[in-house]
């Protein structure tokens, strides 16, 4: 893709030659065009207060708006936007009094002051950095970091973080805790200037900093926090040898004093670091040291065990002669590098300022563009220091936005790249000029550019939310709503015709199960652009999943081999020519559910552009948030998800209570505490006064506008049920009153369902309670060949075929239904041994209670409890048998104990299970694998397998290692006895 570099000056102040450097940059969290700068620029109007730079067309053009306090101009000064509430903040230097001033504006293109939230003397280098929680007791907040040197600390620890859990719209100081020494050992009398930040939004924040041990040697060192820095002992989680917290990355380095000079820039401490959005394990760093100037060299290195000691690559990437390092890691993983070169052309010192882009992680040649070739020193200025000791570089979703600064003369020989300048400039001449013509001297300006790895035009996405035909999702990576599954843009239909849109949001039906047509299902999604194309059409594919309805179930498609799911067809296709926006409804996508199978779904699509591929890996296997926090959906606008199931209920209200259930599944590949956390609107809670919510088979609790589930010592693999049970209330026809439940690892939300219910006229009630019915007797015939629920599907099968949807027809139908029904059900639960986790035989005596008041409405909604109960027992019963959904996290697993007991890894098979498994996994993520190849990898694993039933005789492994070997081609059999294996294994460790 072309880079695009604009010189920032606006025209109006084309007359202006000062040294307008050190630069930094972010981009509003919903509309990456508005953009936001700062650098050392002069307010033109000498109102005693400092400009920063906007732009709202993605930079292409700038004004200034002032509006930091403290000066004409500032010293030291980094901004950041956060997260959805578009709050700008800044970290300053003033130069009236030389404070550290933190600061925040809620409009950062209005005409006023920003806020003072803090204000200390006596530091330097502030450095701003945060991000939004999603979930947990602060979601929605803005979580924000300031790293500084503080000279007022103690010892000379003067590496330092101010942070704030909460600081969009408290009064100063915003809930700012402040002075938090990261640095825990000795120093010469100071750390480095700078304390470098990258934060995570599952809430893992990282610090960087240079420790000066001497006048001539500096630690690298990078501290951690896993939990938002919301603990008693912030940036206490990485331990080095010596048992202080913080990873010394490098000891001993050279270091030249600060001050000294690279050609005319003075050196003595620069460094950088950037955290991957998929995964917050992996984290890159960069610095820079040397015993002169000459020969300062800037490393870059790599962690992919979240900064572990030990884990720190050798260097990927080193600059001679260069200062002012960046990094930027984007949502596909890309990393971008910064830096700024020294190099002489005839004798004469100039700056080369480079921008690197790789996608291996600098295992093959980077991509290299030269942005600026800018003389060292020219034309009246002569002072020292000319580009500042920062430049600026962010990733923006899919691209890369920088800063950067040098001299300022129009030519093109020193832009490799091409230029764009907004001031007076003549490019054939090489001067510059003011409003009048007259010459204007060289001075330092700032530039800025972009790196659009995926152009506008070629950016197709799925909304993951729309609040109403005005609001909705416009592509933004990271998704800006928590409840990214509840009002997506992709759905199920029982028929061709993609069905209407109310309030702009599609309308989804649950699907049909069963032989034939009735269990014919068709999946549709619609997709937009974020720009129309020049030329030329363009063909994007969507590609479909289901899971289990809940959290953490794995998700299946054409190529699992789950009996229950069928995919007929070719992946659909919708194509977009040059000016289409969209949204481009897909041609409808047929798809099967089996009789044995249930209704209740999750629904996902990944699309794939020309020029836009979605983020692997596939969800194919996977759930969102697993196998590590990589927040898949939130971060990929390529993908999407549906994760609400709604029990339809009579708008009228009844005198009785509807449930609703929801598999809670423990995806990652080790035992775990599980967290639910749950969200009600004030309103919705008071519509479902008296409402419970809890854990099958533990203790319900009253619904409350908050609050948290906690699923102890769950297994990998594990399903647990979460109910939800509601009185139908009253309201009007089409009202949602849902529940938002999210799946939390620490204080972010990996995933997550919505469940509740839909009010609805009573015809619509009585339509569903029927289709709901078959459904359950269908898969009551199917799993446990009980006649009666033959008899019953038949009977329920007449009243939908004829449409018999008027409550005296419904009453009928269940006064000769229930006496079977309570029968069979008692049979049915004595069939299925353990006990009655679902409360079947109570719920049946509800229903027969409920018959004697001669109400459709009250019928109606114990029925509908009575069937989501059965239907989801039938499901538990179903799963302890295997699931091909879980194969995928199966290997996972197997991978994670080789690698991790320390049992297996002494085996001498450990190695190769290992290295197959991880073939698997890697392969399975670009759908390169699928399940087909399950039995072979367990056979090229057996040996192993059996190797560590030798090793381990208590464990009685031997019988099922053998049974292994022969890979059975039923797929959930042998993942069944595959899991129990392993299972095995894991709690042989606790014992």
């Amino acid at each position: 893709m072309p880079i695009k570099i604009v010189n920032m000056i606006p025209n109006s102040l084309s007359g202006e030659s000062g040294r307008d450097s050190e630069p930094n940059v972010s981009a509003t969290f919903l509309d990456p065009s508005s953009i936001a700068a700062s650098v050392f620029t002069l307010d033109p109007g000498n109102s005693g207060n400092a400009p920063i730079y906007i732009s709202s067309d993605g930079g292409d053009t700038w004004v200034l708006n002032v509006l930091l306090p403290g000066g004409n101009k500032t010293n030291d000064t980094t901004l950041r936007f956060v997260g959805g509430s578009n709050v700008l903040y800044a970290g300053i230097l003033r130069t009236d009094n030389s404070h550290l001033n933190i600061l925040r504006t809620a409009d950062f293109t209005a005409p006023s002051l920003m806020t003072v939230l803090v204000d200390k003397d006596n530091d330097d280098q502030p450095y701003v950095e945060g991000g939004t929680a999603y979930a947990g007791a602060g979601a929605g907040s803005d979580r924000v970091y300031v790293g500084e040197n503080d000279f007022n600390a103690p010892s000379g620890h003067t590496a330092t973080v101010d942070f704030s859990l909460d600081a969009a719209t408290a009064p100063p100081p915003a809930n700012f805790i402040t002075t938090t020494r990261i640095e825990t050992r000795a120093t010469v009398s100071q750390d480095g200037p700078p304390t470098r930040l990258a934060v995570h939004l599952d809430g893992t924040i990282y610090a960087l900093f240079l420790g000066w041990r001497s006048s001539a040697t500096t630690d690298v060192v990078v501290v951690r926090d896993d939990n938002w820095a919301s603990g008693a002992n912030p940036f206490q989680a990485l331990l080095d040898g010596d048992g202080n917290a913080g990873v010394r990355v490098v000891t001993g380095a050279s270091r030249v004093p600060l001050g000294t000079l690279l050609g005319t820039q003075r050196i003595g401490g620069q460094c950088a670091i950037a955290v991957d959005p998929r995964d917050s394990s992996t984290v890159y760093i960069a610095w820079a040291d040397g015993t002169t100037g000459a020969n300062q060299t800037i490393h870059v290195r790599r962690s992919t065990q979240r900064g572990a000691a030990g884990s720190w690559s050798g260097d990927l990437a080193t600059i001679a002669a260069a200062t002012n390092p960046g990094l930027a890691i984007n949502r596909h993983g890309a990393v971008g590098f910064l830096y700024q070169q020294l190099h002489a052309v005839g004798g004469v010192n100039r700056w080369q300022t480079h921008f690197q882009f790789t996608t291996d992680g600098f295992a093959t040649p980077v991509t290299d563009f030269i942005l600026a070739d800018l003389e060292d020193n020219k034309g009246n200025y002569t002072g020292p220091n000319p580009i500042g000791d920062y430049a600026g570089l962010i990733a923006v979703g899919k691209n890369f936005y920088g800063v950067f600064c040098g001299f300022n003369t129009p030519d093109n020989t020193n832009f490799p790249n091409n230029v764009t300048y907004q001031r007076n400039a003549n490019f054939t001449t090489h001067v510059l000029t003011d409003g009048l013509g007259n010459p204007v001297a060289a001075s330092i300006d700032p530039f800025f550019f972009r790196y659009d790895t995926v152009a506008a035009s070629d950016d197709f996405y799925v909304r993951d939310w729309t609040d109403s035909p005005s609001s909705g999702d416009n592509g933004a990576e990271p998704s800006s709503h928590a409840v990214f599954y509840a009002t997506s843009d992709v759905w199920n239909r029982r028929g061709t015709l993609p069905g209407s849109f109310p309030n702009d949001q599609p309308d989804n039906e649950d699907a049909g199960n069963g032989v034939g047509n009735i269990g014919d299902n068709w999946a549709f999604a619609r997709i937009r652009r974020n720009a129309a194309a020049a030329s030329g059409s363009q063909d994007v594919t969507a590609h479909f999943l289901v899971s289990k309805f809940g959290t953490g179930s794995n998700y299946v498609d054409a190529t699992s081999g789950d009996p229950d799911v069928t995919f007929i067809g070719a992946d659909p296709v919708v194509t977009f020519a040059p000016p289409d926006l969209g949204p481009l409804i897909t041609p409808p996508q047929q798809w099967h559910l089996a009789t044995i199978a249930s209704t209740h779904l999750c629904l996902a699509v990944e699309i794939t552009g020309p020029n836009d591929p979605y983020d692997p890996p596939s969800l194919v296997g996977n759930t969102p948030g697993w196998p590590t926090t990589d927040l898949r959906i939130i971060n990929d606008n390529n993908k999407a998800q549906r994760n609400m199931g709604l029990s339809t209920t009579p708008a009228r209200g009844a005198g009785m209570s509807d449930c609703y259930y929801a598999i809670a599944h423990n995806a990652a590949p080790f035992p775990r505490n599980m967290e639910l956390s749950y969200a009600v609107a004030p309103e919705t809670l008071r519509a479902l006064h008296g409402a419970e919510i809890g854990v099958v088979g533990g203790e319900a609790a009253s619904l409350r506008e908050q609050g948290v589930l906690r699923l102890a010592a769950m297994q990998p693999g594990e399903n647990r049920w979460i109910g939800l049970r509601f009185p139908a209330s009253k309201g009007d026809e089409g009202q949602l009153l849902t529940v938002n439940m999210f799946e939390l690892s620490g204080e972010v939300v990996v995933n997550g369902f919505a469940m509740g219910a839909r009010l609805g006229d009573m015809k619509s009630v009585i339509a569903e309670k029927l289709r709901q019915a078959k459904s359950v007797f269908t898969r009551l015939f199917a799993f446990l060949s009980l006649e009666a629920a033959r008899e019953l599907d038949d009977l329920t099968t007449g009243h939908i075929e004829a449409e018999r949807h008027e409550e005296r027809e419904f009453l009928g139908y269940l006064g000769r239904a229930a006496p079977a029904f309570e029968a069979m059900l008692r049979r049915a639960v004595a069939a299925g041994e353990r006990g009655d986790p679902f409360a079947i035989i109570p719920a049946t005596g509800n229903l027969l209670a409920a018959i004697g008041t001669g109400d459709a409405g009250a019928l109606a909604v114990a029925f509908s409890c009575l069937l989501n109960r059965i239907d989801s027992w039938v499901t538990m019963l179903r799963l302890r048998e295997g699931d091909v959904a879980d194969i995928l996290q199966t290997v996972r697993w197997q991978r994670a104990l080789y690698m991790n007991d320390e049992r297996l890894r002494r085996l001498a098979s450990a190695r190769e299970v290992v290295e197959r498994s991880e073939a698997f996994v890697r392969g399975y993520g670009r759908r390169r694998v699928t399940n087909a190849n399950y039995p072979g990898l367990i056979r090229e694993v057996s040996e192993g397998l059996e190797e560590t039933a030798r090793a381990l005789p208590r464990l009685n492994l031997a019988e099922s290692a053998a049974t292994l070997r022969q890979a059975e081609p039923d797929l959930r059999r042998l993942q069944k006895g595959h899991a129990g294996f392993l299972g095995l294994l894991q709690r042989s460790q606790a014992g």
